[in-house]
């Protein structure tokens, strides 16, 4: 009997997810646990195992496509068997319900699956990477089987190819202006237009055709991710609370233990981020109104802290969880950290890393930002800003010192904590940071 594997369904409000890339394909033989193809949830991109032992019968999704949850995408079962009728396809040749012909040819086809549009055999999952970054097909050698240029070739050249945003892209092709060497300002290097205007005054010239635009369709994570930040502001009443720190001798401290692991031979650092989780853990164990949810018309306080931490990626903003974060040391929370991150990147989280947050922090000091307001991520009561670290001179007696100061925001639920108990909170984060052997001690 023919088994089926179906898109699944791992949070209450997936409704839909997308095939990146398969596999496999038909006519092989997989074992339980194999993994037969890569897809995006709400939350982010994951292995879709084989629950059964056989051969693949039928792929019933494209690469690409969008497939609501439990919806049967490909059928595994003996050799020659026919699937049901309701997963049967009638380009198939053994005919309904049948597909032994298909099954048979699959290694002889399986040059075929990859598109050919444009003079170029590629997947379609490479296509789409390739069109995402702005990437020439024709310009890569393949690297598949078939002589067919897949995703890992797309990725192999990313690693090394400049990145830039696609306007950027298509003025340096207008105006033959090299992206190697040019210095990006933004996020991990990446050329924005305006980096192109270093060193070149030329402008292009009067009446010259208008650039084209370029549409991108979003990715499910950024669908979701857009659907709940909406609903979080129609909803909660969010009242958001500004504060300076002095993290002058916090970064004295840091300094002080990453040289402390270099000698020791380990290669892990501790960040300013780091100490702003550990800070965060500990005020939120003082100040448990904070660490708490609306349930209809009743508080509940939560017994642990399940520490969420926004993380950008090239699919969309990801936040990740440790949970019971209350019993990680500050560099056990490092590595948790590090490692989830990691993992967001790379598409790896697991359905249990990103869910069950009960607080928040979202980090964008590294973009110069002196202040925001975060959206509280449902049904946390808040979330915690990150902002930049300035300079700031002081005068401590007769002297003139200068100091770090770094920007906090906190945003809050005023249905679960008033205004006076965000107050204390966020103070007592300040006091923490600025008080840096409280966190390691």
């Amino acid at each position: 009997m023919a088994n089926s594997i179906i898109m699944p369904k791992t949070g209450m409000a997936m409704e839909e997810g997308v095939i990146i890339e398969w596999r496999v394909k038909e006519g092989d033989r997989v074992s339980k646990g194999d993994i037969v193809a890569l897809i995006e949830t709400d939350k982010s991109a994951m292995e879709l195992e084989s629950d059964y032992d056989g051969v693949i019968l039928a792929i019933l999704g494209k690469a690409g496509e969008t497939v609501p949850v439990t919806k049967v995408i490909a059928w595994v079962g003996q050799s020659g068997e026919a699937v049901p009728a309701e997963g049967s396809r009638a380009a198939n040749s053994g005919g309904a319900g049948s597909v032994p012909a298909a099954a048979a040819k699959a290694a002889t086809n399986a040059a075929a699956q990859a598109d050919t549009s444009g003079g170029v055999r590629a997947t379609p999952a490479a296509r789409a990477l390739a069109k995402e970054k702005g990437i020439d097909l024709a310009a890569l050698v393949p690297g598949g089987k078939y002589n067919e240029i897949t995703r890992a070739d797309v990725e192999s050249t990313l690693k090394s190819a400049p990145v830039a945003t696609p306007l950027a892209k298509r003025i340096a092709a207008a105006e033959g202006i090299s992206l190697d060497g040019v210095q990006g300002s933004g996020f991990g290097g990446k050329i924005f237009s305006g980096d192109l205007a270093v060193g070149k005054s030329a402008r292009r010239p009067a009446g010259a055709a208008a650039l084209p635009d370029t549409r991108v369709a979003l990715t499910n994570i950024q669908r979701v991710t857009g659907k709940r930040m909406s609903e979080s502001r129609r909803t909660i009443p969010e009242v958001t609370l500004h504060i300076r720190a002095d993290v002058t001798r916090l970064l004295e401290l840091r300094e002080e233990l990453n040289n402390d692991l270099a000698s020791s031979g380990a290669k892990a650092k501790i960040t300013i981020n780091d100490f702003v989780l550990a800070a965060a853990v500990r005020t939120l164990l003082s100040n448990p109104q904070i660490n708490a949810t609306l349930d209809g018309d009743a508080l509940v306080y939560k017994g642990s802290v399940n520490l969420g931490m926004a993380v950008a990626t090239g699919r969309g903003l990801l936040v990740p969880v440790i949970h019971n974060a209350q019993d990680y040391s500050l560099a056990e929370l490092s590595a948790a950290a590090a490692d989830l991150a990691a993992k967001a990147r790379e598409g790896k989280l697991a359905p249990h890393e990103m869910s069950g947050g009960t607080f928040t922090v979202s980090n964008i000091g590294m973009f110069g930002i002196n202040a925001f307001t975060p959206i509280i991520n449902p049904p946390e009561a808040a979330i915690l800003g990150v902002c930049a670290v300035d300079d700031e001179l002081k005068l401590q007696g007769a002297q003139v010192v200068n100091r770090k100061k770094m920007g906090l925001s906190l945003a809050f639920d005023h249905r679960v904590v008033d205004g006076a108990g965000a107050s204390i909170f966020l103070k007592n984060i300040k006091d923490i940071l600025e008080s840096p052997l409280l966190i390691v001690v």
